[in-house]
């Protein structure tokens, strides 16, 4: 499992100009790169909720800055462009895009439409659980469904576990925790195979980390083909713009009505034209999905040498059996300065951990190493 990792470097288009830092007062600043001493007193290291750690797109700063005058307008034609961009990308047509503030609504509004006593959604343990917890704060039922032996996705056994009672089947690809992919081929089956009357979500947050990317593993062609299918994408993640909360869905009409019924607003005029330049910034898509798989194989090759079980990762994180009660490392890691992901019953052993940068991960690896010898869990 062997890959070896090159050493990179910030490129200086990347770099936030002085004209940027002043912005500080409006967010964080966009790049949170500095050099780490271990030796010396330092930040810590947040790898915990699944963030870019590379930054986000120069041309999306450069377009908040460019309408920071008209951000006491709601967004209008901004609101248009976007549309028609995500669009373009997704190549479908543009009532088929909703968009929201991160892909969090879309996976909530989904669960209020479909939630009602009696009737149930099907998903995977351990997996990401908004849409699910919301569908059964609402009425509903949740079933829950165990990865295979890889820790991925048994579609089979969904299959199995869906009745005349289930009204959503969630996947959310690559799994949050898990990191595992679904076989694009056998997701296409399942999905072509699926009762009309059940919507199938499929949650593709990650999916632009996965090898082969949103082409090969997509689920999005399907779309016009399946009125019962909805694909929720986020720029929270490759992207690098969690703090902009901004996200869509698509489907087609007649499913997307079903979820504006309880549709709360969408993005800010900010967030919307820093997306629409962010789409239009290969550049950065690139340098970010390139930084990802860096440092995700350079992690993958320190875990191979100390001989820890890891599931494998297609996201921005990765999912390690470290056989330490996880809330019990957690507590440990922080008072090293580093943060690591929240548990995720029921692999109450197995740690999340986001990829940040480079040198974060060499520090993480480092510490890690030597957390894991004193639990006796690698040899000292």
């Amino acid at each position: 499992m062997s890959t070896n990792s090159t050493n990179f470097r910030l490129p200086q288009w990347l770099r936030v100009s002085s004209l940027l830092a002043s912005l500080a007062v409006m967010a964080a600043p966009a790049f949170a790169q500095h050099e780490i001493d271990s030796d010396a007193e330092r930040s810590p290291i947040v790898i915990s909720g699944n963030e870019n750690a590379f930054g986000y797109s120069q041309m999306a700063q450069m377009a908040i800055m460019q309408k920071l005058q008209g951000a006491n307008r709601y967004p209008r034609q901004e609101a248009v462009d976007l549309q028609n961009a995500i669009a373009a990308r997704e190549d479908v047509p543009a009532n088929y895009v909703l968009q929201s503030p991160g892909s969090g609504p879309i996976l909530v509004m989904t669960a209020l439409a479909f939630a009602e006593p009696g009737k149930n959604v099907v998903t995977v343990e351990p997996g990401y659980t908004q849409l699910t917890n919301a569908f059964q704060e609402h009425g509903g039922e949740v079933k829950k469904v165990p990865l295979n032996d890889d820790l991925q996705y048994d579609l089979d056994a969904i299959k199995d576990a869906m009745d005349e009672n289930t009204a959503v089947v969630y996947i959310c690809n690559p799994n949050n925790p898990t990191g595992t992919i679904v076989d694009p081929v056998k997701l296409t089956q399942f999905i072509m195979s699926a009762p009309k009357d059940v919507l199938i979500f499929v949650d593709e947050a990650y999916l632009e980390l996965a090898p082969g990317g949103l082409e090969k593993n997509s689920m999005v062609k399907l779309v016009k083909q399946r009125k019962n299918l909805i694909i929720a994408r986020t720029f929270s993640k490759v992207f690098g713009m969690a703090g902009l909360r901004i996200g869509y869905g698509i489907s087609q009409p007649e499913t997307l009505e079903k979820l504006k019924a309880y549709y709360m607003g969408g993005p800010s005029i900010l967030s919307t034209v820093a997306a629409t330049a962010a789409l239009q910034d290969q550049d950065f898509f690139d340098f970010s999905v390139e930084s990802y798989h860096n440092v995700r194989s350079m992690v993958k090759d320190r875990l191979d040498e100390l001989g820890l079980e890891y599931a494998e990762p297609n996201g921005s994180f990765i999912f390690i059996h470290t056989g330490v009660p996880i809330d019990e490392l957690q507590a440990r890691m922080a008072e090293e300065q580093i943060q690591i992901g929240r548990p995720f019953p029921p692999m109450l052993d197995w740690a999340r951990v986001s990829i940040g940068t480079e040198e974060e991960m060499q520090v993480f690896l480092e510490t890690f190493e030597k957390v894991m010898k004193e639990y006796g869990k690698i040899a000292a």
